[in-house]
Order: C-alpha cells, then sequence, then structure tokens
C-alpha cells in the first residue's frame, strides 16, 4: 500500500465533504468528482504515477491529478457527490436542499443506460439556448461552469428536501435516488421524472446515511437518533410507473440496541409452594453514537455482491466500531463487529468489485475490500483476511475525514477531510477484480397479490438464473429461487 496526500487547490482551500468514482468512465485513469465547502463541484482525473525504475528513481512520486470540469450551480456547500451506476450522470446535494443531476455534453461518448429521460430533457433545449448566449459559454463550457476539458450541465433540479441534504445514493438500474436530509426524513426520488415519490418520515433526528442495495431489494438510512432503519424497495416489482405518494419502500427493520451476553446463573432449590422468579431480561447495548457525535456525516455501504451492509457511527464495549449486518439477517443483530478505532466511524465503504479467492466473512462469497474510516483514521480490510484490518492509515490530514471512494478495479482509494486536501492511497491485490454480474437487466416478475411479500431478511443473494419453465398444456411454471445463507 503506497499512500500520498496530493497537495493542490481542490477547492480554494476550504473543506472537501465527498467523493466519488466515475465507474462507467472509458477513458484514461479514472475520473472522480468532489464537492466542497466552495459551493463547488469539481470533476477530476487520476492518472496512475510512472513505474519506478530499478534505481528507484520514480518511486514516490505523487500521483497525476488533471482538472477536467468546475460544475458551480449550487448556492451553498455540497456535502455529497454520486455518480449513477448506470450511464456518466453525477448527482450532487448540499446545504442549499437542492439535488443536481448532471450529464456531460461533450467528450466521451455516452455509456450504456446514460440516454437522457424525458424529465431530464424538459427544459434542456433552452437552457442549452441560453447557454450559448451567454459569453461565458464561448470558451466551450456551458455558462455557470469552471473552464476544464469535459463540459457538463444541469440534466434535472430536484426541489422539495426542507434542510440540508447530507447523503445521496443511486438506486442499481440509475432510475432513483434515495437522499437523506437533515429535516429528519429521507426521500425517494425519481431522478427520470425529477418529482420526489415518498418521504420516509421515521427517524427522529437527522439522517446522516443513506445506502441502496446493488440487488435493489432494500434501503438502509443511518441517523443521529442512534437508529439504523431498513426499508423493503418494491418498485422494482411491476409497479410501473411510480406517482408521488406510491408506498414504494416499507420500514422491514429498526436497529438501535443488541442483547449483551449474560453469564448463566445457578438457582437454588425453593419450596415447592414459592412461585419461580422470572428471567432477567437480556439486557441490550446500544449500537450507535448519539447526536452528540461531531459529524455530519454516517455513510454506510453495502458490498458488491449484496451480502452485507456496514454501517458507521457505531459503537461496542465503550469503543468505536463498524458494526457489520447479514443480508439474510437483516432483523437480528450484527454478524460482525469491526472494533479498535481510536474516533468515531463517520463512513464505510466497499470497493465495488470482487476477486477471485474465497471470502472468510460470508460462506460462498468471493473475496472483497472494505475501508473504514474513522474522523482521524481509514482501516481497510479483506474478507478473505478474517475481521483483522489488513492495513491501517492513520495521520493524513490535520482535520476530521468526511468521505472515501474506491476506483473500479479496487486499486485507489480516495480520502477527503475537512482541512481542504485529498489522499490518494494504491493497494496491490494479488488477483486482478473480477466483473460483477449483471443484477437488475431482468427484474424479478412480481408476486401473485395472494401472497405476502417476503421479509427484509431474507431476500436472495443474487437473482435465480434462468427463468420460468412452460408445462406441456402451455402454462407458465414459477422456476424456484434458491435463498442463500451465510
Amino acid at each position: 500500500m503506497r499512500v500520498k496526500t496530493v497537495q493542490i487547490n481542490w477547492h480554494d482551500k476550504l473543506p472537501i465533504f465527498s467523493v466519488d468514482f466515475d465507474h462507467s468512465y472509458r477513458g484514461p485513469g479514472w475520473r472522480f468528482a468532489t464537492g466542497g465547502g466552495d459551493n463547488n463541484v469539481r470533476v477530476w482525473r487520476l492518472r496512475a504515477p510512472p513505474q519506478p525504475q530499478s534505481d528507484g528513481s520514480s518511486d514516490g512520486q505523487p500521483p497525476k491529478i488533471d482538472f477536467l470540469a468546475g460544475l458551480n450551480r449550487h448556492a451553498a456547500p455540497v456535502n455529497v457527490v454520486r455518480f449513477s451506476p448506470q450511464g456518466s450522470r453525477l448527482a450532487s446535494a448540499g446545504d442549499d436542499g437542492v439535488i443536481i443531476i448532471w450529464r456531460q455534453i461533450d467528450g466521451q461518448p455516452a455509456a450504456a443506460g446514460d440516454a437522457a429521460a424525458p424529465g431530464e430533457a424538459a427544459g434542456a433545449a433552452s437552457q442549452q439556448a441560453a447557454a450559448a448566449a451567454a459569453p461565458e459559454a464561448r470558451g466551450g463550457n456551458v455558462a455557470g461552469e469552471d473552464e476544464g476539458e469535459e463540459t457538463w450541465r444541469a440534466a434535472a433540479v430536484l426541489r422539495g428536501s426542507l434542510a440540508d441534504i447530507c447523503d445521496l445514493a443511486w438506486s442499481p438500474d440509475g432510475a432513483y435516488l434515495a437522499s437523506a436530509s437533515v429535516d429528519n426524513t429521507a426521500r425517494i426520488w425519481d431522478a427520470r421524472a425529477a418529482r420526489c415519490v415518498q418521504v420516509l418520515a421515521d427517524h427522529t433526528h437527522y439522517v446522516q446515511g443513506v445506502a441502496w442495495d446493488p440487488l435493489a431489494q432494500f434501503i438502509a438510512t443511518q441517523s443521529s437518533d442512534r437508529s439504523l432503519r431498513i426499508y423493503q424497495w418494491t418498485a422494482g416489482s411491476g409497479l410501473g410507473e411510480v406517482r408521488p405518494g406510491t408506498d414504494v419502500a416499507r420500514l422491514a427493520a429498526t436497529h438501535r440496541s443488541a442483547p449483551l451476553p449474560t453469564a448463566a446463573t445457578s438457582v437454588a432449590a425453593e419450596p415447592a409452594t414459592t412461585a419461580e422468579a422470572a428471567p432477567e431480561p437480556a439486557r441490550q447495548a446500544r449500537l450507535f453514537h448519539d447526536d452528540n457525535l461531531a459529524s455530519f456525516f454516517r455513510r454506510p455501504s453495502i458490498s458488491p455482491d449484496g451480502r452485507l451492509l456496514a454501517t458507521a457511527g457505531g459503537v461496542h464495549r465503550g469503543g468505536n466500531a463498524c458494526h457489520v449486518w447479514a443480508r439474510d439477517r437483516l432483523r437480528q443483530a450484527p454478524a460482525l463487529r469491526l472494533p479498535g478505532l481510536q474516533r468515531p466511524v463517520v463512513a464505510a465503504r466497499w470497493a465495488p468489485c470482487e476477486f477471485d479467492a474465497p471470502s472468510a466473512w460470508a460462506a460462498g462469497a468471493r473475496r472483497m475490500v472494505l475501508a473504514v474510516a474513522s474522523q482521524s483514521e481509514v482501516a481497510v480490510y479483506d474478507t478473505a483476511c478474517g475481521s483483522r484490518a489488513v492495513g491501517l492509515m492513520d495521520g493524513l490530514h490535520y482535520a476530521a475525514i468526511t468521505d472515501m471512494a474506491w476506483s473500479a478495479d479496487g486499486s485507489r482509494l480516495v480520502v477527503v477531510s475537512v482541512d481542504g486536501f485529498a489522499t490518494v492511497a494504491s493497494l496491490d491485490h494479488p488477483a486482478p477484480a473480477l466483473p460483477l454480474p449483471a443484477r437488475h437487466d431482468a427484474p424479478p416478475p412480481p408476486p401473485p397479490q395472494s401472497q405476502p411479500q417476503p421479509p427484509a431478511d431474507s431476500l436472495p443473494h443474487r437473482p435465480a438464473a434462468g427463468g420460468p419453465a412452460s408445462a406441456p398444456d402451455g402454462r407458465r411454471r414459477l422456476a424456484p429461487t434458491l435463498v442463500g445463507s451465510l
């Protein structure tokens, strides 16, 4: 592992609150975006430094960072930037309570799934006409953007949040967005129609993090009310067009505490006339920090295969921890705890790829890599190496860490901080990353109305292979689906 803090002017020496890689990018290097306290979103390209020579002449050189575009339509600090998993669309949000979906309009050809939607296209012609007439656009960039190699435009603006937005998450098909806000709500947005379809108002304090299952079965939110909430997602089950007010997400589980193990005690025999004492209820231990945690971010993450959910802001035996839930036991206690960090965890981030090696965390899973960031350090875990961290980066920044992101192949990890700088960590893996199987090309058919929806803690790990079989008389027969277990 090689770590380098890049000394460039990222956001005019103001805090960097978020970072994310574009996994659909097909150009040289890796493209990523940052959001900062200067109200701007900036797009960059990361290029690997030259390979070290035999004499070590190029060893220790910083990675190459190219500025690609600056997007400055926000009226307040930008707290989160997230690229869509389908096509190179970028969503940003911040203290102005507005979500902007950006689209590149020149340079790289559009990736699969990057076609303009009707909702995003509404008003696009007028925006382009105004940009063409503006003097700022004559240099090649749309008005409201800094000069750079690429040109991006605001394809859609989503309004409706009543306060600052702390986090965003795309649905796997790029059709929906989930936002977390300090108005104590999480909201589900139709990114194509540019409207809010549901408000999740179950939390009682700031909602500071949200994650979307890559298998499109559930959404996880974290709040400073010391809770983790799991919502079952139903819009992918043949509901057709989703209209505002539709319950596309239903609360399935809430976690605030977990039982502590208690030592068995022997009870002396009592006379038969004496009533037996009722067993004492198991003691409960809080799982998360309360609202005194000095951070606006508690960013959870779900593994690329959908098996494991890693959370932020955890506590365990008086210390800080990252709690990990198993997919088939989402209503139960955490399956794994990762303690030992000196300061509270603000973000967890799985590398968006798998490796050809068995995992020790989940039976039948491949090797995956997880980064857990506290306010001052970053621990890297390898699921093939047990529950102990395989790497620890400490003392990277002078102020609190806010976010981090992995490149598509898991070889680069970018960490950003309130001090206005970013650190690039390079990791060498024993084997190249494997492509993930397509999971949302063919959504499963809706269940019959007479059958209840499956509970959130029994969701399948992967979509069933194949399709429904046909009986000799022409009737359709449902193919059984094996539900895996960790």
